[in-house]
């Protein structure tokens, strides 16, 4: 976690990117935290996981990278998960959030690697949100990442969770809370300049998370298991 304001600099593309300027810090304390030593930025658990597996440390060639567990049934233990909205019974989470919150009108990049392990075809499957809630200003996610039924949402070309799973890619995720964001994966853009999904308000807190975060579904049948590793995180002011 960064100490500081500003400190140190990334090269990309030929251009200056700063490490990020840390905002006012979410309560995380007493809950269970998410940090490596190849990331700068922290996470924590905001709602109750489902399981005490559903998020797991793994080192494998060693490295040592963060995995969400997602199966069938679920339900996140947010508090409107438990309840029917947006053309679901209910809805299915496996989420961690940022400590610190974000600027609203700043360029931010967010670099990671990412890999698709299993899952991810099913019904509006985001992995990465953009979002503002928080307590005293409850309002909608600014932006929200996701496959749905195995295509990534508003890409550019027909990009199918197939073509992606089981392997790492490199993924670099640009955006500007009050406009919009595009997404890299191993330097391809899929999605370019897409605008974010509502106003950014003053009153809230910007925040990232990472998870995997679908509808339940009624009908389901077999395991619907969806599993991602995520690491070497690194946030930069643009």
């Amino acid at each position: 976690m960064i100490a500081g304001a500003v400190f140190g600099m990334l090269w990309m593309g030929g251009t200056a990117f700063a490490d990020y300027t840390e905002g006012r810090s979410f309560n995380y304390f007493n809950k269970t935290t998410y940090n490596d030593r190849d990331w700068n930025v922290m996470f924590y658990e905001n709602c109750a996981l489902p399981e005490y597996s559903s998020t797991q440390w793994v080192e494998e060639g060693g490295e040592r990278f963060l995995r969400f567990t997602l199966k069938n049934g679920q339900v996140g233990g947010c508090r409107s998960d438990n309840r029917a909205r947006a053309r679901a019974p209910w809805w299915e989470r496996a989420e961690v959030k940022q400590t610190n919150g974000l600027e609203p009108d700043r360029d931010y990049s967010l670099t990671f690697r990412i890999r698709f392990v299993n899952g991810f075809d099913n019904d509006r499957e985001g992995f990465i949100q953009l979002h503002q809630s928080v307590e005293g200003c409850r309002t909608g996610a600014l932006i929200i990442v996701r496959f749905s039924n195995g295509f990534l949402l508003g890409s550019m070309s027909l990009a199918l969770i197939k073509d992606s799973r089981g392997r790492w890619l490199d993924a670099r995720f640009d955006f500007n809370p009050s406009s919009h964001f595009s997404l890299y994966l191993d330097g391809k853009k899929m999605i370019e300049n897409q605008g974010t999904r509502r106003e950014a308000q003053a009153q809230c807190l910007l925040h990232l998370k990472i998870r995997i975060y679908r509808p339940g579904d009624e009908l389901a049948t077999g395991g619907r298991e969806s599993v991602m590793d995520i690491d070497k995180l690194k946030l930069v002011d643009r």
